[in-house]
This record gives structure tokens, sequence and C-alpha cells, in this order.
């Protein structure tokens, strides 16, 4: 066998097969990190669902971002609808359909603002169609919402409509609005919520994800697999190429002519 691995073509094969297998169990990996990701994540949910409702500036302030142990803490905040400076953040789907979320700072009588995200509307009949946007309640409101960390990043504005973006980059949208705003998360609406779907003058409001272990496990089992299936077909190859090979043949490694029957 080791004639048969010192020829080129089989050193490629074997240095194929190794990274093949240094990669499949480097993916394993990943998907068992993420899965302990996703544990901790849930267990910071069911936490906070279970946790008693403040208000937000117990758990926002204008500079420091959003803890995570606190996200989805359901708290309230008082204000006014700015609809004036309202967005909308394209590519969101609710239950499998394409549209918006609505979102539309609350401006408080003191202090600084909360970027709301209202819930969700369908998109309109063409991609560059604005939505019809059901308007926000006017004069001052209670909301109930539950709190999530701010996403940074450019919110993406170029070429879209008026008051739509890609993403809901809270610090950089902050900045754009003419008062202070708590840029270190932003509220999502709870269903019934003044300003969601409270009736038919709301967005649909975004539901809370259930809490799922999700498919890294069974994923990561795989990946390993395949590393296993990588190895055992070298393995198979290399023997049969072995016994076929007449150079690694019994009797031509001991330099023997393999014996003749007397004729006679």
């Amino acid at each position: 066998m080791l004639a048969v691995l010192r020829q080129p073509s089989w050193v490629g094969l074997t240095l194929l097969v190794i990274v093949l297998c240094l990669t499949f169990v480097e993916l394993g990996q990943w998907q068992l990190r993420r899965h302990d990701e996703r544990a901790a994540a849930n267990q910071v949910l069911e936490s906070s669902l279970g946790r008693a409702t403040v208000a937000v500036s117990d758990l926002l302030a204008a500079d420091d971002p959003l803890r995570p142990a606190d996200e989805w803490r359901l708290v309230t905040a008082t204000g006014t609808y700015d609809s004036e400076h309202q967005l909308l953040v394209r590519n969101r789907t609710y239950e499998g359909v394409l549209g918006f979320e609505v979102v539309t700072p609350l401006v408080p009588p003191v202090g600084p603002a909360l970027l709301v995200t209202r819930g969700w509307v369908p998109s309109g009949p063409s991609a560059t169609a604005v939505p019809d946007v059901p308007a926000a309640p006017t004069g001052q409101v209670t909301v109930s919402a539950r709190v999530r960390p701010a996403p940074d990043g450019d919110p993406d504005a170029a070429g879209l409509p008026e008051g739509q973006v890609r993403r809901l980059g809270v610090p950089a949208i902050a900045a754009t609005l003419p008062y202070e705003v708590l840029a270190g998360g932003y509220a999502q609406l709870v269903v019934g919520a003044a300003g969601s779907d409270e009736g038919p003058a709301g967005p649909r409001a975004l539901l809370v994800p259930e809490p799922s272990a999700g498919p890294h496990r069974p994923y990561a089992v795989q990946w390993f697999l395949f590393g296993l299936i990588a190895v055992g077909g070298w393995a198979v190859l290399l023997r049969a190429t072995a016994r076929e090979e007449p150079g690694t043949r019994p009797d031509a490694v001991r330099g023997r002519r393999p014996a003749v029957a007397d004729p006679r």
C-alpha cells in the first residue's frame, strides 16, 4: 500500500480527503456552536417572558446598548407617535408573506424617543409601490412592547422610495432624527397595543418566537458522518487499488515469480 500512496495521484487524493475531513469536522462544530447559541437565546426568551413589566427607561438609555439578558422584556412607554418620521423596513415576512415592518418613533413628553416596530403590512402591487400603511394613533398613548437590541449598520435606503430602508440600523436612524433617541434598542409592540392590530386601524403585531432547539444537532451529526464516509471511501479505494497494482502484489514485492506447474 505504501507504494500506491507514493504515487502522485494518490498523494493528491489523500490531501483532498484530509482537507474534506477537516472541513466536515469544522462544519459539524459550527453547527454545535449554533445549537449552543440557540439554547442560550431560548433561555433568555423564556426568562424574559416570565419577568415583570417595567418602564422602558429602566432598561434602555440614550447611549448604552440593551443588555442581552433583557431582550424580550415587556415594557411600557408613553408618548406621541411621530408619523412624519415613520419608516418602512423592506423584505420582512409574516407567515410566509413578504411585506414591510412599520417603525414609528414614539416621542415622550420628556426624555429620549423610542423607535417602535408597530407591526407588519403586506407589500404593494409592485416593488416600488408604497403599501397601504394604517395611520398611527394620534395624541398621547401608552404602549406595551418587548425590547429588542439595536441592529448596527447602515439602514441602506439607496434607490428606494422615500421613507423606506432595507435594514433597521437603529443608531444610524437615530442620528437622522431631530430629537434624542434611545439608540441602544427598539421596541416591538405586543398584540393589542396602541398602534398595532387593535382593530382594523393598525398593522399586524409581530409575534414572539417559540423556543426551539432547531436542526443544528442533526446537521452536526450529518457533517461528521460525511467525514467518516470520506475516510471510509478512501480506505476502500486504496485497498482495491493495492490489490490490482502489479508492483504491490505479494509475489512481486518479494521478487519471486509465481510458481508454474511442471508440464511433464
